[in-house]
């Protein structure tokens, strides 16, 4: 007999085990059968009534709790490795790169032969611009960055384009929507002017 209720209270403890196991693969209170609530207040103590039979009846079914708590976190790692997954960076055009770089510098003092952020004169801000959004050299001078550039109409210009002003003694750069952004004069700063106040001459595609 004495050896029979060991190996009972040998079972109890397996049992125990295998719950507590359970137990910390998921915190999921509702993967947990009513069963295994049971017998983990009998062991805390919050029952005190020891049934042997009670437990080897709970024997047959902690396994399969256990296989189904660990079925659900092997579902769940795969969707939480793919979350913590950033997204990829989007890849900026042509384009946008001058125009964020141009509107980075607007309220810039013009200064004439300026060619850095300390201050800009129309052609040394476009060149700065160029090489700083693209790493592209255009030329220092208006005279230049004509010859660099190809001649289009400037009704044909895109953004990015630089736009000729006055027989090539100024320039800017093309925003889109009739606006371009230039070092205007001494006494100005770097700002947006419209196309339908100061017409362009012709457009430069660089």
């Amino acid at each position: 007999m004495l050896k029979k209720r060991n190996n009972k209270i040998k079972l109890i403890i397996t049992t125990f085990m295998l719950i507590s196991a359970g137990f910390s693969l998921s915190a999921k209170a509702d993967e947990i059968t009513k069963p295994q609530l049971n017998l983990q207040n009998i062991v805390t103590g919050q029952q005190t009534n020891l049934n042997l039979d009670y437990f080897m009846g709970l024997a047959h079914h902690v396994p399969q709790a256990v296989e189904k708590v660990q079925a659900t976190v092997q579902k769940q790692s795969p969707e939480a490795e793919k979350a913590a997954v950033p997204p990829p960076v989007p890849v900026k055009t042509r384009e946008e790169k001058i125009i964020e770089t141009a509107n980075r510098y607007q309220g810039v003092p013009y200064v004439y032969g300026g060619t850095t952020p300390d201050g800009f004169d129309c052609s040394g801000f476009t060149s700065y611009v160029y090489r700083e959004a693209l790493g592209q050299e255009i030329g220092r001078t208006t005279w230049a960055q004509m010859a660099t550039g190809q001649q289009i109409s400037a009704t044909d210009a895109q953004v990015g384009d630089v736009l000729v002003f006055f027989g090539g003694n100024h320039v800017g750069i093309y925003l889109g929507n009739g606006q371009f952004i230039h070092a205007p004069q001494p006494g100005d700063v770097v700002s947006v002017s419209s196309l339908a106040t100061m017409p362009a001459d012709f457009a430069l595609r660089l």
